[in-house]
């Protein structure tokens, strides 16, 4: 049986949590590319240009998917976690991809493991949070 009930504090703090780490995302993903740009050699960073068009795609639905759930659980809809389980299919396709394909260990192990293992960790946290929102009857 749903129950609507208020959420605590800490829902509140979860959900902003997750707008602004979304938006902190958004920033980055912009950086990065200025980063590479910076630190990588010409052959290397071609070939992170050279990225099919398909990623780019996937990055975008994986990023705003995510952007979506986070405003979603925000205003206590129960979409949010369907959007949080688009952007963490995406989320896990792409870092593979980027961890198995391109080859800047050398470059920058931030970039290289910590960033996907941290997004991806965020992500799997913000779609279960969601799910269990919607068992305790927060989500509407």
């Amino acid at each position: 049986m749903e129950q609507d009930s208020k959420p605590p504090t800490s829902f509140w703090l979860v959900s902003s949590f997750a707008i602004l780490w979304n938006i902190i995302e958004i920033y980055f993903s912009s950086y990065e590319l200025n980063f590479l740009q910076e630190h990588l050699t010409t052959e290397e960073f071609d070939k992170m240009q050279s990225l099919p068009s398909w990623y780019i795609v996937v990055f975008l639905i994986a990023l705003f998917a995510e952007m979506l759930g986070s405003f979603m659980l925000f205003m206590r809809k129960k979409i949010a976690s369907n959007f949080f389980a688009l952007s963490l299919i995406t989320l896990l396709f792409i870092e593979l991809y980027w961890l198995l394909v391109f080859d800047i260990k050398k470059t920058s192990v931030v970039f290289y493991a910590i960033i996907p293992m941290v997004v991806i960790a965020i992500a799997t946290f913000l779609y279960f949070y969601s799910k269990r929102a919607t068992t305790k009857g927060w989500l509407q």
